[in-house]
Order: C-alpha cells, then structure tokens, then sequence
C-alpha cells in the first residue's frame, strides 16, 4: 500500500483517496480492499478505547465521495447513488461476511473493549456491561436478533 501524504499533513492519500491522518494503515487497508472489490461491511465506532455501539448507517459498500478531496464514504446497497461519510480514525472493527455467509472480523483494534448485549423472553435488550436497559422490542424473536446485531454475531437486526 503506497501511502503519500497532503501538502498540510491532515491526510494520508492511498490510490486518489483522502484518509484522516490518525487512522491506522490496517483500516486503511481494508476499506481500499473492500473499495476494489465492491465487498460489503459492516463498520464499528469508537474512540478512547470504548465501542459506540452505532446501529445505524454501518453496513453497506465503500465508495469515495466527488470533488478535489475525495474522503471514503458508505453505500447503503449498489444501486445506491449516495452515502455518508466515513469517520475512518474513529473505526474499531471491520466485518465482512464469508462465501458461506459467515461473519468475518478482519479489523479489530485490541485496546477497545466492546459491550455486551443479552436478551430476555419478552424482547427486552440489556447493555449488559453497563447494566441498563438499551432496547425494548415487539417480541422476543426481535429482542434476539438485535442483542445478536449489537453483538456482531448476526449481519441483520
């Protein structure tokens, strides 16, 4: 990976794509790979070694916006023609899914710690770390399914 920087140092510049100067080669990495190959992931955030636990706008196709500084941004699904931009020194992990429809994490930064999200019978959604209630659901099945999602077990809430 050639990577060269801006005039003003505020962004390393990886095959005409603008990153923030802070993000490590690794992400870098996987979004240009995912980028070429038109691969879908699923993006965590977080800084200061915590997770956000985001549920939204973090699956879908890396592209890179339009102008004279192109930043990497997400495509929701390829017929897309737009997508938000990409907070690339604030991602902790990266998830592709295999040939088999397994999850893969390909990207995991080792300092941050990541919440832990259990369900009940009735759909109710506990942040388990922090002890507090995240989510109630319409039904147990959901509840199960979005612990799962937050977990990073299942690709769809």
């Amino acid at each position: 990976m050639d990577i060269q920087y801006s005039t003003d140092d505020r962004y390393k510049i990886v095959n005409g794509t603008y990153y923030n100067r802070e993000t490590p080669d690794g992400v870098i990495s996987w979004l240009e790979t995912s980028r070429e190959r038109r691969q879908r992931i699923r993006i965590f955030y977080g800084k200061d070694g915590r997770c956000w636990n985001e549920e939204y706008d973090t699956i879908g196709h890396v592209s890179r916006s339009m102008g004279t500084i192109k930043i990497p941004i997400l495509i929701k699904s390829s017929v897309s023609t737009g997508g938000g931009a990409i907070l690339d020194d604030c991602i902790v992990r990266i998830d592709t899914k295999g040939s088999n429809g397994e999850i893969r994490t390909v990207y995991q930064d080792i300092k941050t710690h990541f919440d832990h999200f259990i369900s009940t019978d009735i759909g109710t959604v506990y942040n388990k770390t922090k002890n507090e209630l995240y989510a109630r659901c319409k039904n147990a099945e959901a509840g199960r399914k979005l612990a799962a999602f937050m977990n990073g077990k299942r690709w769809a809430k």
